[in-house]
């Protein structure tokens, strides 16, 4: 509320083990495409409100994302401005309110920042900001619907980077970064980090192992049945609604 007052394969040696890495494909999402601006108003004998954001918007990490919304406004001296809005996502029951006053002792022009939100429990899509505002004078008073804006929300791209394999005893060690955005950010990504193996000329995945992924989105894996020369290891970021899955590959030579 407001109150105006994929790379290419690469061989890395890592003591007696050698593996082949490939680096991390977004399996969704990316980067948002050119932002295009959204505006409405909504106009009235006793004042005017104009507003404006801009599509598509792009979560960053795993909070709600607030969204700019420029409001400007012009009234009567005598009038006091009420704004009440909701962003809705498209096809479900997701309502975010935000509310904002314009009181009388403000200038009868101006304008300001104000924030709508979205949250990663939300999801990314397509949503719809609409509402209404009021105008109350000393004389009379107005409700006005204000005309939809509908904006798009993505999700933050994930990569999966320094995918490794080294041995501890007969086991083999899975280690890499899970983050969002470029190799040299440090934001962990969401979801779940699974580690698969797949056998030279078998079909299918095999889930063997689900590490916690920390802060800055390190990763470490030991993988418990011994790897023959030729098993694909995967390592999969799924079960993120904020930011995109991912994977990464390297191979037990």
């Amino acid at each position: 509320m407001r109150l105006l007052t994929a790379r290419q394969p690469a061989l890395v040696l890592l003591g007696i083990l050698v593996c082949a890495s490939i680096g991390s494909t977004s399996i969704a999402g990316g980067s948002p495409a050119a932002a295009v601006t959204r505006k409405t108003e909504v106009t009235s004998p006793l004042g005017s409100i104009h507003m404006t954001l801009e599509s598509p918007q792009q979560f960053t990490e795993a909070k709600c994302l607030f969204i700019p919304l420029d409001i400007a406004w012009s009234r009567r001296s005598d009038v006091t401005i009420i704004g009440e809005l909701t962003v809705r996502r498209t096809g479900s029951s997701v309502s975010n309110p935000d509310s904002f006053i314009l009181a009388r002792s403000e200038p009868t022009t101006g304008k300001y920042t104000d924030y709508v939100y979205v949250c990663p429990a939300d999801g990314p899509g397509a949503f719809v900001l609409s509402g209404n505002v009021t105008f109350i004078a000393a004389d009379s008073s107005e409700v006005v619907e204000v005309p939809a804006i509908s904006f798009m929300v993505t999700q933050a791209k994930t990569s999966i980077t320094q995918l490794t394999l080294s041995r501890s005893g007969s086991r083999i060690v899975a280690s890499g970064r899970a983050v969002v955005g470029d190799e040299d950010k440090d934001v962990a990504a969401g979801g779940i980090l699974v580690i698969a193996v797949r056998e030279a000329g078998a079909a299918d995945w095999v889930n063997v192992a689900v590490p916690p992924v920390g802060r800055t989105g390190e990763f470490s894996a030991r993988i418990g049945p011994p790897l023959a020369a030729g098993t694909w290891v995967r390592a999969q970021v799924v079960k993120c609604k904020w930011c995109s899955g991912a994977s990464a590959y390297a191979r037990v030579r």
